[in-house]
């Protein structure tokens, strides 16, 4: 596993862009009309406007809902850069207590196999994949990647990102497109990802050209209190991607929900971002920010 420290070794104008439009995708959702995105709530980074959402069936809790899981966001000007922000679950501490550990194949979209040995975590999957009578989540992003590619505004860059299961699905369709539209390359810079899959599709995911070229390669930014990415357990197979960044902050007696919360990986990265060596030790509101090493609280 590769891990940074600072966020000069990241693009960190990249890093802010991404998780401002991680945590706009919240807002789209509003749990009284589920399917609907409410993208007038929206709110897109300077310089973007909202250009799509997409739904999936939120199998993970059991409910079986169709709901609205992320926006599309476009630049108001050319060459036109797309961003893919996918929302987490609003309510985590249920499904870190509810999640799945059972692990199935992923199957790339437009192909009837899986690639290898490649297997995902089933909840992750279902949401992705699940149609409940719409078109599953993975037939719509590809329907409006190839909408825009075909639109007099086509995909110069793409950027993939979310936050908690959010990330998970991020990375989902980040692969998918590697194996599925080679010619579009993407970035995806995610935070709080717990792990997706197994060591196979772990391997698969970083074989993927893009991922060897550090202008596009997926980057996990992960709290080193958070517990989240210390789930899938690592004894039942799964396995993260690399490289990721850490950084380190708590709240009071390291309160579990402030480790994980969006708005706090926002503010410590933003502190990170102007601080001289790219590192934010000190008081960051509520939160206590020390350095960061590759101890995480998945090993203590």
């Amino acid at each position: 596993m590769q891990y940074f420290t600072s966020m000069n070794q990241v693009d960190a104008s990249t890093a802010k862009l991404l998780i401002d439009a991680s945590a706009q995708a919240y807002n789209a959702f509003d749990k009284s009309v589920g399917a609907e995105c409410q993208c007038q709530n929206v709110t897109s980074p300077p310089g973007f406007s909202v250009a799509g959402s997409w739904t999936g069936v939120d199998s993970v809790l059991g409910s079986k809902s169709v709901e609205c899981f992320g926006v599309v966001f476009c630049s108001n000007a050319a060459p036109h850069r797309y961003i893919f922000a996918f929302r987490g679950t609003t309510s985590w501490e249920d499904w870190f207590d509810d999640l799945r550990v059972k692990l199935v194949p992923f199957v790339p979209h437009g192909s009837t196999a899986a690639p290898g040995d490649a297997l995902v975590e089933h909840g992750f999957l279902g949401i992705y994949t699940d149609r409940d009578g719409n078109d599953s989540m993975q037939t719509q992003l590809f329907a409006l990647v190839d909408q825009y590619n075909a639109s007099d505004k086509p995909i110069s860059e793409l950027y993939i990102t979310g936050h908690s299961l959010g990330s998970a699905l991020s990375q989902l369709f980040t692969l998918d497109l590697a194996l599925a539209r080679p010619a579009v390359r993407a970035i995806n810079y995610n935070y709080a990802c717990p792990r997706v899959g197994n060591q196979e599709f772990v391997d698969l995911y970083q074989q993927q050209p893009a991922q060897t070229d550090p202008a596009t390669r997926t980057v996990r930014f992960q709290n080193t209190y958070d517990a989240v990415p210390c789930t899938p357990p690592e004894s039942q197979g799964y396995g993260h991607t690399s490289p990721a960044l850490l950084v380190a902050f708590y709240e009071d007696k390291i309160d579990l929900k402030a480790s994980h919360a969006i708005a706090n990986y926002q503010a410590v990265l933003k502190c990170a971002t102007e601080a001289p060596g790219g590192v934010c030790v000190g008081t960051v509101g509520k939160l206590t920010s020390i350095l960061a090493s590759t101890t995480t609280v998945c090993e203590v």
